[in-house]
């Protein structure tokens, strides 16, 4: 008769042959998201520590506005700003993002992509609306910069599909 195992003993051949079928049945029955690598990618290219995350706090399927394209707009909350958008589906296969921030302010708004795809930077007005248009579907992440000389936190917003 063999001994029981104990918890403090190292895993051995059998151990680690029952670990390994149960992860493949996990994975089968609830695998990662196929973006999962982009999503941490994202966020660990945050290299500033001060920043503040925003959350979504809703998400609307507005329908098509003209012809086939798709209306989305998102509300992002952060302590010291909100961030509405719409994203519009173009015909040509591209989105256009038209965006308000809350309070208003002529800041940098910079729509960060997976890398090795470049940002696309655009200045808010001062009520705080910006467009950023011509932008491929995919993964991205909105990173609000303070005003010049402001010190205060970049809000950022988590990975969003567009």
């Amino acid at each position: 008769m063999t001994a029981p195992h104990s918890a403090d003993q190292p895993l051995d051949d059998l151990d680690q042959a029952i670990l390994d079928q149960l992860a493949a049945i996990l994975t089968r029955l609830d695998p990662p998201p196929a973006d999962l690598d982009d999503r941490a990618r994202l966020v660990l290219a945050l290299d500033d520590v001060d920043r503040e995350v925003a959350r979504l706090r809703e998400e609307q399927l507005v329908g098509a506005v003209r012809g086939t394209e798709r209306t989305r707009t998102l509300t992002f909350d952060a302590e010291s700003r909100t961030v509405m958008i719409t994203v519009v589906d173009r015909p040509d296969g591209l989105v256009r993002i038209d965006g308000w921030l809350a309070p208003g302010a002529a800041v940098r708004v910079e729509l960060r992509h997976p890398a090795p795809d470049p940002s696309q930077t655009v200045e808010s007005d001062a009520s705080g609306r910006f467009v950023l248009d011509g932008v491929p579907h995919g993964l991205a992440q909105l990173v609000v910069h303070p005003a010049r000389g402001v010190h205060a936190p970049q809000v950022v917003t988590p990975a969003l599909a567009l």
